[in-house]
């Protein structure tokens, strides 16, 4: 029963570890939630709470990728006592963050995030920016199958 479990599992990780980053992000509802250099902590958290998310891309004033914010950030800033009313996020985002090309696979996001420890992975297309995948989205897509198999063997 457990062998008939690991080949099954085997296979089908296999097969969605292949998906690229970018038939990820067209599966999934878009999320990609941003703001400019100049704009407050505080804005910036408003917006990430009203998105509903963990992480917000900085752009530079070409609409470029700047850098990022997230939940870790804010943490930092609390830690610091940064005034969250007055800071502007460039002064505490993570500038230049890690990137993949739309092209990689979930096998590479997935290495990626675990070897670097992030969360939050944007995502670029011949230099543009295109979305954001998060470790908890990527690995959920991996899970359904797990799931589905256990229910069928037991």
């Amino acid at each position: 029963m457990y062998d008939k479990l690991l080949i099954l599992w085997n296979n089908e990780v296999t097969v969605r570890s292949r998906m690229t980053l970018k038939e990820l992000l067209q599966s999934k509802p878009s999320k990609m939630v941003t703001c400019r250099t100049t704009c407050l902590v505080s804005d910036a958290v408003t917006v990430m709470d009203g998105h509903n998310v963990g992480s917000i891309l900085i752009l530079d004033d070409k609409g470029g990728l700047a850098g990022i914010f997230t939940e870790r950030d804010i943490m930092h800033c609390f830690a610091k006592n940064i005034p969250l009313r007055e800071e502007p996020i460039s002064n505490v985002m993570t500038p230049n963050p890690i990137t993949l090309e739309s092209s990689e696979d979930l096998s590479t996001a997935i290495k990626v995030m675990s070897e670097k420890k992030i969360r939050h992975l944007p995502v670029m297309e011949n230099g543009k920016l295109i979305g954001v995948v998060s470790y908890r989205y990527v690995v959920s897509c991996l899970l359904p199958e797990v799931i589905y198999m256990a229910d069928d063997i037991c």
